[in-house]
């Protein structure tokens, strides 16, 4: 059954699927593991800033506490086009995972977010 609201456990739920879908793509998988690790408790930090970002741009929660873009700008150059892999891997875990109303909510908000984030990093000066 999808969930029909936003809670802080269904964001939790909704990004360890989301992520376990990244490590396995063959897109992204590299990209993350190479900045992050390949074991589960070398990912432990990483998806507790992911659970308190979504709950707090989802729920207004003000858990996050960080600077995405400069989380990014520390990555080793990657393509562009991986933004656009990791927007539809993002577009259906959420569409598995919540009702429509819901999905297009997480779906919206992180098309918003990754095009700010290119923009800074590919389209203007450092």
């Amino acid at each position: 059954m999808k969930e029909k609201c936003i809670t802080n456990d269904n964001i939790r739920n909704f990004i360890d699927v989301f992520y376990q879908k990244v490590r396995k793509n063959n897109e992204l998988g590299p990209i993350f593991l190479e900045a992050i690790g390949n074991n589960d408790e070398a990912w432990k930090p990483h998806l507790q800033k992911m659970y308190d970002f979504w709950s707090s741009i989802m729920l207004g929660s003000g858990l996050y506490h960080g600077n995405p873009l400069q989380k990014h700008r520390m990555l080793p150059y990657f393509d562009i086009e991986r933004f656009d892999n990791w927007l539809e891997l993002f577009a259906e875990c959420a569409q598995e995972l919540f009702v429509p109303e819901i999905a297009k909510q997480f779906i919206e908000k992180s098309q918003r977010i990754a095009n700010n984030l290119k923009n800074c990093l590919y389209f203007s000066p450092k």
